[in-house]
């Protein structure tokens, strides 16, 4: 009887050990790295592509407003109501992400930004 349980329990060891070995295989988790580096969701670069721009923090008086955000779908036509400055001559206001940016119609610079 006692032979029977040491066999039992040095086979439930082995098979116990071969188990814990098979776990730390190190090829599987290489490759996991290698496909994460290739898919694009772990770029660096690509998340600054898709980055809000926040005026308030990313510009600043006198910068040129990119060409991007001077369409009509970005200006402001009720001023008043905003509670925003009155608009000198080539002014024009804008929001841009929940910021107000007064930009001169001419030269395209940014005058005052206002959140």
């Amino acid at each position: 009887m006692k032979k029977i349980l040491t066999t039992i329990a040095l086979s439930l060891s082995a098979l116990m050990a071969t188990s814990a070995m098979a776990a730390t295989d190190h090829r599987y988790d290489d490759q996991q790295r290698y496909n994460h580096t290739q898919d694009n969701r772990w770029d660096n670069n690509n998340r600054y592509d898709n980055k809000r721009v926040n005026p308030s923090r990313d510009w600043r008086v006198g910068q040129t407003l990119p060409r991007q955000y001077s369409s009509s779908r970005f200006q402001v036509s009720d001023r008043e109501a905003r509670r925003l400055a009155k608009t000198g001559r080539y002014q024009q206001w804008y929001k841009v992400n929940g910021d107000y940016v007064l930009v001169n119609e001419r030269t395209n610079r940014i005058i005052r930004i206002q959140n």
